[in-house]
């Protein structure tokens, strides 16, 4: 017995490309969080986020993480290392 709402894969893929268009970056995040493996969320998709962000951003994300995160440079650690 079926129990899915749609008819076909066709009319499943088209209620998705709906979804993906209504929902904003945290919706989507969550999904991937609650639906894929624990080794996929902590390996390959910060790889794939990367792939897909300029050097702009990436590097407005970087001096984020540096702020808020106490990310430090290389410059920072051996400086907090040797002093």
């Amino acid at each position: 017995m079926n129990n899915t709402t749609y008819k076909s894969v066709d009319e499943a893929w088209e209620a998705g490309n709906e979804w993906v268009e209504q929902s904003d970056r945290f919706d989507k995040m969550n999904h991937i969080q609650e639906t894929c493996t624990k080794d996929f969320v902590e390996g390959p998709l910060v790889d794939e986020i990367l792939r897909w962000m300029t050097e702009k951003d990436f590097n407005e994300l970087f001096n984020h993480l540096r702020r808020n995160w106490d990310i430090k440079t290389p410059q920072e650690l051996d400086y907090a290392m040797n002093f």
